[in-house]
């Protein structure tokens, strides 16, 4: 009898910790990790545009896709190549929605060679969560 009792105190304990694991999304994971990588990506396109001195354009598609592409000559503003993401993995730069997320309100924008956006942003995502584009120094938070 007392091996029964440790065996079922122990597989409540296991259950207990590995039961949210496997249930990501219900416990917010999903929408952190879409919103820092949908952050990380637009502080990414701003500094790029500065530091290559080029247009970056962030398009978001679907209302679950966010691309980043940039203009390959100085002084043009068209987006006409990808964007590679860091650490050299295959362009475009894109962050995908995971199942069941959604950005509410995006508007596709494009950062000038100053890091200055075309307009400023409010980005809304189904989770809730909001990215604000400054207007004046194109800083996400």
């Amino acid at each position: 009898m007392p091996e029964l009792v440790a065996v079922l105190v122990i597989l409540g304990i296991l259950a207990a910790v590995a039961v949210p694991r496997f249930s990501a999304t219900t416990y917010g994971f999903d929408e952190l990790k879409f919103y820092e990588q949908t952050l990380g990506a637009l502080r990414y396109a701003q500094h790029t545009a500065v530091a290559t001195q080029r247009t970056v354009c962030a398009t978001f598609t679907g209302g679950t896709q966010l691309t980043l592409t940039y203009a390959p000559t100085y002084g043009v503003t068209a987006c006409s190549a990808n964007l590679t993401p860091p650490g050299g993995s295959a362009p475009p730069y894109t962050v995908t929605a995971p199942s069941g997320l959604t950005y509410t309100s995006a508007t596709s924008f494009t950062y000038d060679r100053t890091g200055r956006p075309s307009a400023g942003q409010a980005i809304s995502m189904s989770s809730g969560r909001q990215i604000v584009i400054e207007t004046e120094t194109g800083y996400a938070r």
